[in-house]
């Protein structure tokens, strides 16, 4: 390798890590990188219940249209999966199996109560979880911006993904570092489809996006 090669390597390297200084500093400030006591806590204690509602209706079934257009039939992993609400979006014919995955012990019994002998709801840290199996779909539904290491997580998850399998993400624009993790996962994946989601009366835009690693 060239010394120029090694120079560019080297200045992209600090920059990498530059952008990832300020994508944690703006997530500390919003309160999204804490323990998952924290997240059980919240779970708990119904912070998190206004995810049923009217105005998360149009992200959850963007995810679901994606799953059902893109991969129907799929084995579908939900990482952060939270009280299950993408599952109850996905209509059977969609998904041969599920498994949503949450750290919240309140959020998961919540999730259970719909689970099935096609669908398993299980308690664990997405960013240290391994899956036995692979997956047609691994779904990322806002909670990259939750993660001390968003894009080694998955890079680590998506080696689990069957031949021709899809990343989906979803990420609010809002959250501080969501800008930055969208730009580096656009450049490591190539990207299927993307679109914006925009709540007129809550003033709140989500990005929803579908990455492919070997390409569409």
């Amino acid at each position: 390798m060239s010394g120029a090669s090694v120079g560019r390597h080297s200045v992209a390297d600090h920059v990498a890590r530059w952008l990832q200084l300020l994508v944690d500093r703006g997530r500390r400030s919003d309160g999204l990188l804490q323990s998952g006591r924290a997240w059980e806590t919240q779970y708990a204690a119904g912070r998190w219940d206004f995810l049923a509602q009217l105005p998360e209706l149009a992200r959850f079934s963007v995810l679901a249209g994606y799953i059902c257009h893109l991969k129907p039939g799929a084995a579908v992993l939900d990482t952060g999966c939270g009280q299950g609400l993408l599952l109850g979006r996905l209509p059977n014919s969609c998904y041969s199996s599920y498994v949503g995955i949450d750290v919240s012990g309140s959020a998961i019994a919540v999730a259970s109560k719909q689970q099935s002998e096609r669908s398993t709801f299980l308690i664990a840290d997405c960013e240290e979880y391994s899956p036995a199996e692979n997956f047609d779909v691994i779904v990322f539904n806002e909670v990259l911006c939750c993660l001390r290491d968003p894009l080694r997580t998955v890079e680590r998850y998506a080696r689990r993904l069957k031949p021709g399998g899809l990343l989906l993400v979803s990420l609010c624009t809002a959250a501080r570092g969501s800008a930055t993790i969208l730009w580096r996962l656009k450049r490591a994946y190539a990207t299927v489809d993307e679109v914006r989601v925009v709540h007129a009366q809550k003033k709140v835009t989500w990005v929803c996006l579908v990455l492919c690693p070997a390409g569409p």
